[in-house]
């Protein structure tokens, strides 16, 4: 059975720009992982019973480093512009600003599915940062590439950061 939780990453990923339907419970795992800022994780650890919950810093490290190949690849295949031009519009793509600005204007609504500890929750909402966000999406990222491979994270980074 599942939790209300994964019900709810579950319907997240069947809208755009996903549209994954059937996701298989490793994949599943992968993206409730993403979708977990420390905050909550932290707070999970220190329950009684304590209860292990892995947030997405992990899977962030990857993704960010397929997200920079990813915008690499396209600034490379797809300008000709020379490299400090290719480094200065890598740069600006990849910042937390950017990515969190282009998160929000793509509709995905990370913020309304992430989980956060109660020290982001102000007034009964979640207050979800840029950073935050940002680096979310570098987990999704991740958790795309290892579900469903480089060509699904790049067809979601081309349709949210390439715009």
């Amino acid at each position: 059975m599942e939790t209300d939780f994964e019900m709810d990453v579950r319907m997240f990923l069947a809208r755009p720009p996903f549209n994954l339907r059937g996701v298989p419970k490793e994949a599943l795992e992968l993206f409730c992982t993403a979708l977990t800022h420390d905050s909550y994780s932290n707070e999970a650890a220190d329950r009684n019973p304590p209860v292990h919950l892995e947030s997405y810093e992990r899977l962030e490290f990857l993704g960010d480093a397929v997200l920079e190949f990813l915008v690499c690849e396209s600034v490379y295949a797809d300008t000709d512009l020379r490299e400090g031009a290719m480094t200065d519009y890598k740069q600006d793509k990849v910042a937390n600003r950017m990515v969190s600005d282009r998160v929000l204007a793509s509709g995905m609504d990370i913020d309304s599915v992430m989980r956060v500890g109660g020290g982001h929750v102000v007034g009964g909402a979640k207050v979800v940062e840029e950073n935050m966000r940002a680096d979310c999406f570098e987990a999704i990222v991740a958790a795309m590439y290892l579900s469903y491979g480089i060509d699904a994270a790049r067809a979601l980074v081309r349709s949210v950061i390439l715009v």
